[in-house]
């Protein structure tokens, strides 16, 4: 099995699942709410068994890990696919455009590629970790921001920054020359592209950042969690390009709770 064979997957798994979400997108949803707070629609579920069952069809040996069913095979050690069958349910729900299926392919903590696909806006980000990453065909890659003065930082949930780190707003907010809060995979995808420079979240799980951390890492950037370890399945991210990595762990580290 090759890489090509992979992506060639990814990107057909990619198609099935903006067929399906466009098809119920401003549509009538049946919305409920999960244990955890969050919302789920009938479609996020649909999407992900459909990909669910393609994968195990075409790889009967390999793992895989989804937001709504859990993980399939139990060799730890098999190839694994990570799926959020839509990153960003409440914008899905809302109307609002910026959401996608993620879809990450990954052996042990190595996330080796990543397919973000929103159809609603009309743009597919694929990155192959040694290869690059595209942007609707087109190579993209970071910037080249040195400086934590010059640059652009997205945060993610307010509330989960400011409970790890106490103070971190209001010194980003000083330190840094632009922020926003554009969300979910969306703010990944612009540093990929190097539209922004820095993108923190305080509180995630492995499906929200796995493929988005290949997309990044392909595209010359850094992913970590907040204390600097590697991998998508410590729970927070800190997404740069690469050349702030250092600076934002020590503004980071200046602001941890206790």
């Amino acid at each position: 099995m090759s890489s090509d064979d992979v992506r060639a997957l990814a990107l057909e798994l990619a198609d099935v699942a903006d067929r399906m979400t466009m098809a119920a997108f401003r549509g009538g949803l049946e919305v409920r709410t999960k244990l955890d707070g969050s919302v789920v629609t009938a479609t996020d579920e649909g999407v992900e068994a459909a990909l669910r069952s393609r994968i195990l069809a075409e790889f009967p040996d390999h793992r895989v890990l989804g937001e709504e069913g859990g993980t399939s095979g139990s060799d730890a050690d098999a190839p694994t696919w990570i799926i959020d069958p839509i990153d960003g349910t409440t914008n899905f729900v809302k109307g609002n455009p910026v959401f996608a299926t993620l879809i990450a392919y990954s052996v042990g903590p190595t996330d080796l590629i990543g397919v973000a696909s929103a159809p609603a806006l009309g743009s597919r980000w694929v990155g192959v970790i040694g290869v690059g990453t595209e942007q609707d065909g087109r190579p993209v890659t970071v910037s080249d921001i040195t400086r934590l003065a010059d640059a652009e930082v997205a945060v993610g949930a307010f509330s989960d920054l400011e409970r790890g780190h106490p103070g971190l707003l209001a010194s980003l907010a000083t330190s840094t020359v632009r922020q926003r809060g554009y969300g979910d995979f969306w703010s990944y995808c612009l540093l990929a592209g190097g539209s922004t420079d820095v993108v923190l979240e305080g509180q995630l799980n492995r499906w929200d950042l796995a493929a988005v951390r290949a997309i990044v890492e392909a595209a010359g950037g850094r992913v970590t969690d907040v204390t600097g370890r590697d991998g998508s399945q410590h729970g927070s991210a800190v997404a740069t390009n690469g050349l702030l990595h250092d600076e934002v762990l020590r503004l980071l580290a200046g602001h941890r709770a206790g």
